[in-house]
C-alpha cells in the first residue's frame, strides 16, 4: 500500500449523536480521498434510521462494518467483544484504528496494541468527544473512567481534540506531556449544503430543543425556565422537544407536574431537517459539551439560538461569546429566554454573523484534511529516522581521513 493510501478503521460504541455524525462525515470524506475504510460499532440498540444509514454506506466500506455487544459501562461482555473484533480486524491489517468516544477509544487502542505486538505498524488514534472527560473526579464512576484513561494513555499514538476546552480537560484530568503535533485540535466541520436558512412551520413552537434527552443537556433547566415564564407572562410560550434518551420519562413527568402539557410537545427522534422548522428559537442549555454539532448546525441555518458557555461553544462564538448563558443557572436561562422572545430579530442577526465565521473555520473538508494528515506522521517519522541514520552514517564517513573514506567506500 502506498503512503498516500491508508487502511482506516473507525471504532465507536453508540451509532448515534454528534460523535457518530462526526465519524460518518469523516468516513465518507476519507473514502472520497481514496482511502480504504471500515467501521466498528455496537450491535445492539441501533435505531432503524441509523441502520438505514449504515446499510447505505456498507458497499463503500471496503474493510467492512463490524459489530459487537457494547454496553455504555464496562462489563464481562467486553472481553468477548474484544476477542471477536480482534479476530475480525487482524487479517485486514489496518494502518489506522481511530477510536471515537470512551468505549471506541478502548477498542482502538487495545486492539491496535495487540496488532502492534504481532508486528503490525497500526496507529492508535483517539478522539474523546467529551466521553470520559465529562465525569467528575469526585465520583466513583469518575475515578474509574479517568483511571482507565490514564492506563490507556501509553497505548495512544495521537489524540484528536474537537476543541481547546477538550484538550485542556484531558490535560487536567489525565495528563498531556506531549504538546507536539501528534495531539491536535481539529474543530468539527459542516458541509456546504448545511449553510441554508431555515424556514419555520406556521405552527412552530416559540422554543425548540434538539438533542439527547439527558440531564447533562439541561432539558430540566429549560422546562423550569419555561414554567417561570408562564408564571410571569401572559403570552405562555410553547416548547418543542426533539430527541430521545434515558431521561425522557423524567422530563415528561416534570412537564406534567408543572401543568405544561398543553404547551410542551415531545416529538422523539427526528432528522435535523425535520426538527428545525418545529420551533422559532432554539435553546441548547447544556451543562457540559465538547464541541457540539447541534450548535454548529443551528447557527449554519441562521436559527436564533440560546446556548451556554460550556466546552468548545465559546470557540464557536469567538468574539460573541459574551452572549452565552451561564451553565446550570436557571435564572440566567430564564432571563435569556425572556429577552430573546422579545428580540428575535437581534438574535437572528447574531446567528447570521456567526454563520459567516463557520464558513471559514468549521467546514468538513478542513476537518477531514487535518485529521487524515495526522495519520501520516508514523510513516513519516519512520522515514525520517531512516534518513537520519543515513545522514549520521554519511557524516561519520565525511569526518574520517581520506584514506579511511576510500577504505569504507
Amino acid at each position: 500500500m502506498s503512503a498516500d493510501k491508508l487502511k482506516i478503521i473507525h471504532c465507536i460504541r453508540a451509532p448515534w449523536g454528534g460523535a457518530f455524525r462526526h465519524l460518518l462525515d469523516l468516513v465518507e470524506t476519507q473514502i472520497a480521498m481514496g482511502h480504504e475504510l471500515g467501521i466498528v460499532c455496537a450491535s445492539e440498540d441501533i435505531a432503524p434510521a441509523t441502520q438505514a444509514i449504515l446499510d447505505k454506506m456498507k458497499p463503500d466500506l471496503s474493510l467492512g462494518l463490524m459489530t459487537a455487544p457494547m454496553a455504555r459501562s464496562l462489563g464481562p461482555k467486553d472481553v468477548l467483544s474484544f476477542f471477536k473484533l480482534t479476530k475480525q480486524i487482524t487479517p485486514l491489517r489496518p494502518d489506522v484504528l481511530h477510536g471515537h468516544g470512551a468505549k471506541g477509544g478502548v477498542w482502538a487502542r487495545t486492539i491496535g496494541t495487540t496488532l502492534k505486538l504481532r508486528g503490525a505498524n497500526t496507529q492508535r488514534i483517539y478522539s474523546p468527544h467529551g466521553g470520559s472527560l465529562h465525569y467528575d473526579l469526585s465520583t466513583i464512576s469518575g475515578k474509574v473512567y479517568i483511571t482507565l484513561e490514564k492506563l490507556l494513555k501509553p497505548l495512544t499514538d495521537a489524540i484528536v481534540f474537537t476543541s481547546a476546552f477538550e484538550k485542556q480537560a484531558y490535560a487536567t484530568k489525565i495528563g498531556l506531556e506531549n504538546e507536539g503535533p501528534r495531539n491536535r485540535i481539529v474543530h468539527n466541520g459542516l458541509r456546504d449544503a448545511e449553510f441554508e436558512v431555515s424556514i419555520e412551520n406556521e405552527t412552530a413552537a416559540d422554543l425548540l430543543f434538539i438533542g439527547e434527552l439527558r440531564m447533562l443537556k439541561g432539558v430540566d433547566l429549560l422546562i423550569n425556565a419555561l414554567s417561570d415564564l408562564h408564571c410571569k407572562n401572559a403570552s405562555k410560550p410553547t416548547l418543542a422537544i426533539v430527541g430521545a434518551g434515558p431521561d425522557r420519562h423524567l422530563f415528561e413527568k416534570m412537564v406534567s407536574d408543572k401543568n405544561l402539557q398543553a404547551h410542551v410537545r415531545f416529538y422523539g427522534y427526528l432528522p435535523f431537517k425535520q426538527a428545525l422548522p418545529l420551533g422559532k428559537i432554539a435553546v441548547i442549555p447544556s451543562r457540559a459539551e465538547a464541541l457540539p454539532y447541534i450548535v454548529l448546525e443551528l447557527l449554519a441555518a441562521q436559527k436564533p439560538l440560546i446556548t451556554t458557555r460550556v466546552g468548545g461553544i465559546p470557540e464557536i462564538y469567538a468574539d460573541y461569546k459574551e452572549t452565552l448563558v451561564q451553565p446550570d443557572d436557571q435564572q440566567s436561562l430564564t432571563n435569556a429566554l425572556e429577552w430573546t422572545l422579545s428580540h428575535k430579530d437581534a438574535q437572528t442577526r447574531l446567528s447570521m454573523d456567526l454563520q459567516n465565521n463557520l464558513k471559514t473555520h468549521f467546514t468538513l473538508p478542513v476537518m477531514a484534511k487535518n485529521i487524515t494528515q495526522l495519520y501520516q506522521p508514523v510513516r513519516s517519522e519512520k522515514n525520517g529516522l531512516e534518513a537520519l541514520a543515513e545522514s549520521v552514517q554519511q557524516s561519520t564517513l565525511d569526518s574520517r581521513s581520506p584514506s579511511l573514506r576510500r577504505t569504507a567506500s
